[in-house]
């Protein structure tokens, strides 16, 4: 491939437009959630999901995938279970949660509405 081509494809890539980040970012959500429900024990795909969630401003279920994802990684660490990808996760689901929880605490307006009594 020429180098024009190929920095054709890479501004391609990096300058989509916003239609085409959202129907990526829909099909990147249905992949993870796929990928979680044939592996529900996989923390990895929980904390992919979350920074996604992240990325798009959804910080209510980013804290939801980070924080299961960090109930599977206490599991890995009781049966000393753990890899260093797991680590890895570990801490990027904390870095996560830490991210998302602050963003929720900024707007109140952006935490879900649970347990409300009439």
């Amino acid at each position: 491939m020429s180098a024009h081509g190929m920095l054709g494809r890479l501004f391609k890539t990096v300058l989509k437009s916003p239609l085409e980040r959202q129907r990526e970012d829909v099909r990147r959500l249905r992949e993870l959630s796929g990928a979680i429900d044939q592996a529900p024990a996989d923390l990895t795909h929980y904390v992919l999901r979350g920074e996604l969630n992240l990325d798009r401003g959804e910080h209510a279920l980013a804290t939801a995938d980070f924080e299961r994802a960090l109930e599977l990684a206490e599991k890995l660490d009781e049966s000393k279970g753990w890899l260093v990808l797991e680590q890895v996760m570990r801490d990027r689901a904390l870095y996560g949660l830490k991210s998302a929880r602050g963003a929720l605490r900024q707007r109140p307006s952006l935490r879900p509405v649970a347990n409300v009594e009439a």
